[in-house]
């Protein structure tokens, strides 16, 4: 908040834990602008419903409720408060005209990391006005590297430190210096007991090694007796930039977070991230970093083979599927993989090889006894040739695309989730003008990037039990092992991590990321389509 209010600074950049009163202190420094320092400004949420919320629900009370703002109140509308002297206006990242409309003086972001893509870049524009604008982020982190992180970073990146009450060593709050038991009375027969586990939380100074428990008074002292200390040197004096997890909120006991770092560590034995997720981003206040899971060599790959050979028996199997890549290169032909699936992320890779024809193609389905509807065939190289065999056979067409996700309506809540596959209809007479009866054909698009990280996440051991037979040739693991994360940076020096290709061929890679998605799709596999959000208009398909 001091630092909010200094002419010296132009962005105030906040990455931290959910519910540790991050939204509130940006409140705060709203009414200290309504009342001490008037000037046009705006709010910008994710989406309109949650603008419409958090104007009914937070802002109006906390206006009513601020005698100084109260006494300034002229009215409200639909995304606009006036005050004497200023008006704020609301507005939410979908909107295109709301944030390219007005000059901003003081614009608060909320909940950066669920903008649409390059929109909080669209929305920074409008406090080019003024000398003295402020632009006030707050999140939870999201993916690294991605908008809202890229503006932590930007900034001198001040993290919590507190004082020892024993030795007075200067120390940041670290997940890391909590410790814990695990004895036979802490973890009988491999599993915990929560109530014998608390007793043993304490956190260790850094310094003397001082053990604090798990008591309001020590938290209370953690949140009290200390100062923010940066940790980026090199950042503009302008931009300064704050984190912290839910261990510096004392209403949080660190009994709750260990519990839910337990229950997350063991939901990645069972093939779901979602919690591991959420506890990083969401408990610790840290961006999603894949690379912190993933081995930098090649050899992960063997590391996944088990003894058995490809058609052997396997009991806990519930389905399986066969995906193919088409390919023109040295004429027509079809790279195709198989992977049985089983409970809890488990598979296992029953075939692969490669075929001159689909009629082929068609004899290796029948031979692994896979269903047709459970048959993928890539569309990226002649589609419609690709649409029509689909048509067919009841095959099913699929294709990658370059987004992150898709927005989608949850089946059950109809509110808009964040999906890594959609369903369009295309049709597979595009372009012959002799066909008069059009029938659509459904296509399963499938994010390029969001698939390969998941993938990843099982080929790495990190997650399920993603296996190879012991005779699986070099052939498909240098083809899957063919692409690689690498940090880019741009024109702009703003850093992203992506995946590129070392070697050509890379069929057989490309054959898994289908079986992914349908096993994903099926829901045998469960991914991270991240979070809920609030209903917004949609376009198109």
């Amino acid at each position: 908040m001091e630092a909010f209010a200094s002419n010296a600074v132009r962005n105030v950049v906040v990455q931290c834990a959910a519910q540790t009163a991050k939204s509130q202190t940006a409140l705060a420094c709203l009414c200290w602008v309504i009342a001490e320092d008037p000037g046009h400004g705006m709010w910008v949420t994710s989406t309109r419903q949650e603008m419409l919320e958090f104007a009914r629900d937070r802002l109006a009370p906390t206006f009513q409720l601020c005698p100084p703002v109260a006494k300034v109140l002229i009215d409200s509308n639909v995304g606009r408060f006036a005050f004497a002297g200023m008006a704020l206006y609301l507005a939410w990242s979908g909107s295109k005209k709301r944030l390219q409309s007005k000059p901003i003086r003081w614009l608060f972001c909320d909940e950066v990391r669920n903008y649409a893509p390059g929109r909080l870049e669209m929305v920074l524009k409008r406090t080019r006005a003024y000398w003295n604008s402020r632009r006030f982020l707050i999140s939870t982190p999201g993916a690294k590297g991605d908008a809202m992180d890229r503006a932590y970073t930007e900034g001198n990146q001040q993290v919590w430190h507190f004082e020892c009450p024993a030795c007075q060593h200067l120390q940041p709050l670290k997940f890391e210096q909590l410790k814990w038991d695990a004895n036979d009375t802490t973890k009988p027969e491999g599993k915990w007991r929560i109530d014998a586990l608390a007793e043993t939380i304490r956190f260790e100074c850094a310094g003397c090694g001082h053990r604090m428990s798990d008591t309001a008074t020590t938290r209370r002292h953690i949140a009290t007796r200390g100062r923010f200390v940066a940790s980026n040197p090199l950042a503009s004096r302008e931009c300064v930039s704050f984190t912290w997890s839910a261990l510096i909120a004392p209403w949080v006991s660190w009994r709750s977070v260990v519990t839910e770092f337990l229950a997350a560590t063991e939901a990645m034995r069972a093939a779901d991230i979602t919690p591991m997720f959420t506890f990083i981003t969401e408990t610790l206040g840290e961006p999603w970093d894949l690379d912190r899971y993933l081995s930098t060599d090649d050899e992960y790959l063997l590391a996944r083979r088990e003894g058995y050979d490809f058609g052997d028996p396997w009991p806990i199997e519930a389905a399986r599927f066969l995906a193919a890549d088409r390919q023109a290169r040295g004429g027509e032909h079809y790279f195709w993989v198989a992977r049985a699936y089983g409970a809890g992320g488990a598979s296992r890779l029953i075939g692969y090889g490669r075929c001159n024809t689909t009629s082929e193609l068609e004899e290796v389905r029948e031979r692994l006894g896979i269903p047709r509807e459970r048959s993928m065939i890539d569309s990226g190289f002649k589609a419609s040739e690709v649409y029509r065999f689909c048509q067919a056979t009841a095959w099913r067409a699929m294709k990658g695309d370059a987004a992150e996700w898709f927005l989608l309506p949850d089946p059950r809540t109809r509110r808009p989730i964040r999906q890594v596959w959609r369903v369009i209809m295309v049709d597979p007479s595009m372009g012959d003008a002799k066909r008069r009866t059009r029938r659509l054909l459904p296509l399963i698009q499938w994010s390029n990037p969001s698939v390969k990280d998941h993938l990843a996440m099982f080929t790495h051991g990190v997650i399920g039990q993603w296996t190879i037979p012991l005779k699986t040739g070099t052939d498909y693991l240098r083809q899957m092992t063919a692409e690689v994360r690498e940090v880019k940076e741009d024109a702009f020096g703003r850093q992203r991590t992506v995946w590129v290709r070392k070697l050509k061929d890379n069929h057989y890679l490309d054959c898994e990321l289908m079986l992914h998605v349908a096993a994903i799709a099926s829901g045998l596999l469960r991914h991270i389509p991240l979070q809920t959000l609030a209903p917004q208009k949609r376009r198109g398909v």
